[in-house]
């Protein structure tokens, strides 16, 4: 006989983020695919087994496509011996991208399925499944949701148990982070854009170099160029020719 387990987990979406960017992060399937604390690595699958495909958990497929990814685990078996107590296990995960943001299925061995769904609702929300539970998610507006749900046999569920609450605890964390860091890379890349750190130049160095046009001054060598060589001769025409005229041997003033 099968038994069930449950897990629900919710953080708070900071006010300067918008859900959209959360809802992309997640349709970005590498995210999911690399947060997860027993992933070790994926491989694209070229097609989704027709029979996960008629699972009634997924939206209409003809309307929300299905991806599957080929994704490998390293789980532990015996602590403190080493890749020996380690046992690497290979199994399809499938992802389906909705409106909220995304669902999932893998099936691994023995018979274990997981399904967890990545929803972004508002704070309160009917059936958002968030108010008065003691999440932590604050007075926050939007708030990232995730829904797991395993599946095996019931001998095998106190250990499965462990190993999915340890694999999706944090995601949802890993997830708002993961959109942080991004939204930072792209404003610093902006302001290095803006304050000319690709090369142009800012206030400072174009005074300079209006003061090098002005004085006839050869430009600055940039690295990996070399200095323009500059005629002695053009130089010296440039200057005030004195007259060679005769000084006077007295000069009287009156």
């Amino acid at each position: 006989m099968g038994s069930k387990h449950y897990l629900h987990v919710a953080h708070q979406i900071p006010p300067h983020m918008h859900p959209t960017e959360v809802i992309a992060t997640l349709h970005n399937h590498e995210t999911a695919l690399t947060l997860q604390a027993l992933t070790c690595g994926h491989t694209k699958a070229p097609s989704t087994s027709p029979s996960t495909l008629k699972d009634t958990y997924w939206y209409p497929p003809d309307q929300y496509p299905v991806s599957t990814y080929n994704v490998t685990e390293c789980i532990t078996w015996f602590p403190g011996i080493g890749e020996l107590g380690k046992k690497y296990i290979t199994f399809p995960s499938c992802f389906q991208d909705t409106r909220q943001g995304l669902k999932t299925r893998a099936d691994a061995a023995a018979g274990v399925t997981v399904r967890a769904e990545f929803r972004v609702v508002e704070n309160g929300e009917a059936g958002s499944e968030v108010e008065g539970e003691g999440m932590g998610v604050g007075d926050a507006r939007w708030v990232l949701v995730e829904d797991v749900e395993v599946t095996c046999a019931w001998y095998l569920m106190p250990f499965v148990k462990g190993k999915m609450e340890l694999a999706h605890r944090d995601v949802c964390r890993k997830i708002i982070d993961r959109v942080e860091h991004r939204k930072r890379s792209s404003m610093t890349a902006v302001q290095r854009q803006d304050s000319g750190a690709d090369g142009t130049e800012d206030l400072n160095t174009g005074f300079l170099q209006e003061t090098r046009e002005h004085y006839k001054k050869p430009q600055p060598v940039q690295f990996g160029q070399t200095h323009q060589a500059v005629e002695a001769d053009a130089v010296d025409t440039q200057r005030t020719a004195i007259p060679s005229a005769d000084l006077p041997d007295k000069i009287t003033y009156r």
